[in-house]
């Protein structure tokens, strides 16, 4: 690391996303993550900057800078381009507003996710705060069955001990919303309020942590239950996971 945090954020998402790339979770140009850096690191108030206006206000990131992958942008690609295809935002005091460096691409289409996603963790008093959003292959087929979402849930929160271990808000499933929206961004922070990862049903995982290993693990582990549920499906043709005595061990 050089010391410099703009730089060191760019190094950590960089090899984060090769690492999602080589498990497969990032075809073409999916997925995006985003890193909140300490308080009072980051852009300054005098830097050139292109604002734009928030349509949600998020008080618990006023000032802060944040770092996040661009429009566009590839994971398998970042480490090449990683000057131009991770970005710094800043949110400006007021909280309702936010500029990039003038001439710097867009950030990626799920913006407003990231923004309000990382608003809640800062609100929680984490000093930095990371989410990543993928497309991983098991939970994309798991979240699109019939099933209802609490169902689901329980069925992860059963499927492997790591999940209670690593996730001790849980997991949350969000029906399909139109991606990139307000609307979905919104709905995926409230929901982030109780929980360390999200299913976008039918589109992928996201997982929030205090740190990006924190988010990318949320994200590792809820693809390993996805993918343990479905074995169990194939061979058994039922979900077993862990019985209520053993859940009861966890905690």
């Amino acid at each position: 690391m050089t010391g410099d945090p703009l730089s060191d954020a760019r190094t950590e998402i960089a090899l984060t996303a090769a690492h999602l790339a080589r498990m497969g979770w990032s075809e073409g140009n999916a997925g995006n993550i985003s890193l909140l850096l300490p308080a009072g690191t980051g852009l300054d108030d005098d830097d050139d900057l292109v604002t734009e206006q928030l349509q949600v206000p998020v008080q618990s990131l006023a000032g802060r800078t944040f770092m996040v992958t661009t429009l566009g942008s590839r994971f398998r690609r970042l480490e090449r381009d990683i000057s131009t295809d991770i970005i710094p935002v800043k949110v400006d005091d007021s909280g309702t507003a936010a500029g990039r460096p003038r001439g710097s691409r867009k950030p990626t289409s799920e913006f407003s996710s990231h923004v309000l996603a990382l608003a809640v963790g800062a609100a929680r008093g984490w000093e930095t705060a990371s989410l990543v959003h993928t497309h991983s292959t098991s939970m994309l087929a798991l979240s699109s069955s019939e099933l209802p979402g609490e169902m689901l849930e329980e069925a992860v929160e059963r499927a492997h001990p790591e999940v209670s271990f690593l996730l001790r808000r849980g997991v949350k499933f969000l029906d399909f919303m139109a991606p990139g929206s307000w609307e979905l961004g919104t709905a995926t922070a409230e929901l982030f309020e109780s929980a360390d990862c999200v299913v976008w049903r039918k589109h992928g995982i996201l997982g929030l942590g205090a740190t990006l290993d924190e988010a990318c693990d949320a994200v590792e582990v809820t693809e390993k239950a996805a993918r343990l549920l479905l074995l169990e499906k194939s061979a058994f043709d039922r979900f077993f996971g862990l019985k209520d005595r053993e859940l009861k061990k966890l905690y």
